[in-house]
């Protein structure tokens, strides 16, 4: 029988002669590809069985070497306890932090302060919370899943104020009970802190708390700030998602983001930044809708600002669909220089989503228009739903002609 150290002569004798035969190196990689399995197969058919026991016991012992290095899945679920105590109980709501990183860590973007997701109920309160999208303002568009929350009385609702007023009479009339968020402008952050203390004030008192928000919590809604701080309350949020206004308003205005030889991408804004700072400009690109969310307050600066600094035409459609979904739903359509006095003259007020693009005049027909408006003589030109494109500053769609009546 051929001893170990024999074999593995063999082998060298084996690779040196079929170098040889190789003359590319393309060659010698298929050939490699092919002989390594076969000398390893008559390595082990010529090795002693001790030499064969010795190569098995260490592959075990390395195996076992790293499951003991493992972490329990008892520990993984203790890491968040091992990081912060529960704010309910500390009293101050102060939490500890975790070690600096190395510098070989300092490069990779810290994603959160948390080592894992805390438990979805509160372990010594029982509380927990859903943050839920109520869709643009019908019930009809609510999911099932939001439609079973909302309906419960069992359960504390802390309410948008922009959640419309179909939507609180569904909870009205099933006997929930709940908080409005007075979220006006120039007073977002005190609302804000507010709310979580309701809903810090529900899981003390083990309640099941339903966080409602207009649209979707993730689509400028603040829903992932959400999530940290409930996070620093000791719970993981559920979260049921919405129906955003960035696609269901001007599809309940018959504007469609996209079409081909139109448009061919699609941006969502939102109109106000952190701090109420101004977000940066997108440029103009003539096959390119821009769908801006909270934007009607700073609806004259915005257009300013897209035709002077990002290229935009001035007779660039726009339209703003106001309330969609309700029966009340206006669609105002005009041009990036008319908008502005348009929204201004119907009291254009939120919610309200603005489109941006020749997607505008795509499907919109002269008989969906009640007014057709000149802004430059301030006064309507007639209501018979005759359209004069040389003469027109802007035109009104009826109300709730696209719209979903409930």
């Amino acid at each position: 029988m051929m001893t170990t150290f024999e074999a593995i002569r063999s082998s060298q004798l084996m690779q040196a002669s079929s170098a040889a035969m190789l003359p590319t190196r393309r060659h010698h990689h298929r050939a490699a590809h092919y002989l390594v399995p076969l000398l390893l197969t008559a390595m082990l058919l010529h090795m002693p069985s001790s030499t064969i026991a010795f190569l098995t016991t260490g592959s075990q012992s390395q195996a076992a070497h790293r499951h003991q290095n493992k972490p329990s899945s008892s520990s993984l679920q203790n890491a968040y306890r091992d990081e912060s105590s529960f704010p309910l109980n500390n009293g101050n709501g102060q939490q500890q932090t975790s070690s600096s990183p190395s510098p070989q860590q300092q490069d990779v973007p810290q994603l959160s302060n948390f080592k894992s997701r805390p438990p979805k109920i509160h372990p010594e309160s029982g509380g927990r919370i859903t943050l839920v999208g109520s869709g643009p303002g019908s019930p009809s568009l609510l999911t099932l899943a939001a439609h079973s929350l909302i309906t419960d009385p069992s359960n504390l609702l802390i309410v948008d104020r922009l959640v419309s007023a179909e939507i609180r009479t569904l909870m009205d009339e099933a006997g929930v009970k709940y908080k409005i968020a007075n979220k006006t402008p120039g007073c977002q952050m005190a609302a804000q802190d507010e709310i979580f203390e309701w809903c810090k004030e529900g899981l003390r008192k083990g309640k099941h708390v339903v966080r409602l928000k207009i649209g979707d919590p993730f689509v400028f809604g603040r829903g992932g700030e959400e999530v940290l701080q409930f996070r620093q309350f000791g719970v993981e949020p559920t979260v049921i998602p919405g129906v955003s206004a960035a696609f269901s308003a001007p599809l309940l205005a018959s504007i469609p983001v996209t079409h081909r030889g139109i448009s061919n991408q699609v941006v969502m804004c939102t109109g106000y930044g952190k701090n109420n700072t101004s977000p940066d400009l997108i440029q103009y690109h003539p096959e390119q809708t821009v769908v801006f969310l909270m934007a009607v307050g700073r609806l004259r600066k915005l257009c300013d600002s897209l035709i002077h600094q990002a290229g935009y035409p001035p007779q660039t459609p726009v339209g703003i669909v106001e309330r969609a979904g309700c029966p009340e739903q206006r669609t105002v359509v005009g041009t990036m220089e008319s908008i502005a006095d348009l929204a201004e003259r119907y009291n254009v007020r939120p919610p309200s989503t603005i489109v941006v693009g020749e997607v505008v005049n795509v499907l919109l027909t002269e008989e969906d228009f009640v007014e057709v408006v000149n802004v430059e003589q301030g006064g309507l030109l007639g209501c018979d739903g005759v359209v004069d494109s040389e003469e027109k500053g802007g035109m009104i769609v009826r109300s709730g002609h696209h719209g979903l009546i409930v």
